[in-house]
């Protein structure tokens, strides 16, 4: 089944009636089922049903998505595209298309503020070791001394396995060698052995490298990620984002919401 998903912030006037109703239309088009999340309020709904879209209580500069699923999905895609980046700030589409977002404008929006700098690298991977898919994780940090930090995650991961659960590893670490927080991406093709049977398999690797010293605000929004990954759906989502743009639109936003 074709599946798309665009990612967008709500404008002041948040989901107006007419744009709801104009959603619902241009839904009943196509032979998918288009579903609208609200990744702020963490609450869904299908398009199809507008009391439904209105009771989520969307507000201005709330992140969302809306998942499209069918055999026109592609199709599908373009039209809602053309309507979102219209009515509200197009932060990423899955359609080929993939219009260019003012990234610039998109850093300045409460969404995604944060109180500190971040440095984030993401990669899509096809590598069939655990100890290749760790390397390049920890290689895209960010560091003045990249092979102690390289060593420091290794040391970490001999303490125990940082996988934790839901198909995500986590490995995470404090140093000297770190001047600004750090988060690297890296996507698997194919899932991989964490060497936790308890977990079961990675496919995607979160590695994060923050200064020893860090700041309470960085703990706190790192606190509030980490924690995000304990729910199981927070982690498909993670997962089955294909598109760079929007997987860390979703992770900077939950930064932003500590």
């Amino acid at each position: 089944m074709i599946e798309r998903r665009i990612t967008f912030v709500l404008p002041e006037d948040g989901f107006a009636s007419w744009k709801i109703n104009r959603l619902k239309a241009l839904s009943g088009m196509f032979r998918s089922v288009a579903v609208l999340l609200n990744v702020t309020k963490w609450e869904r709904a299908n398009i199809e049903h507008p009391l439904q879209v209105m009771s989520l209580g969307s507000q201005e500069f709330d992140l969302c998505q809306i998942h499209i699923e069918g055999s026109d999905a592609e199709l599908a895609c373009m039209v809602f595209t053309n309507f979102i980046s219209d009515q509200f700030t197009l932060v990423n589409t899955a359609h080929k298309s993939n219009q260019l977002t003012n990234i610039a404008l998109l850093s300045n929006l409460p969404t995604f503020h944060l109180d500190f700098p971040l440095s984030y690298l993401h990669h899509h991977s096809d590598v069939d070791t655990k100890s290749a898919a760790f390397s390049l994780a920890t290689k895209c940090i960010t560091s003045s001394n990249p092979a102690l930090i390289c060593e420091q995650f290794a040391q970490r991961e001999q303490t125990s396995s940082t996988a934790i659960g839901h198909g995500i590893a986590l490995p995470h670490i404090m140093s000297e060698a770190i001047d600004i927080p750090s988060v690297s991406i890296v996507s698997l093709t194919e899932e991989l052995d964490w060497n936790s049977p308890a977990q079961g398999g990675v496919s995607m690797i979160i590695a994060i490298a923050l200064p020893h010293n860090a700041s309470r605000d960085v703990l706190l929004a790192f606190t509030r990620l980490t924690r995000s990954l304990l729910d199981p759906d927070y982690c498909q989502l993670l997962r089955t984002s294909h598109e760079p743009q929007a997987l860390k639109a979703l992770l900077t936003h939950k930064l932003a919401q500590a």
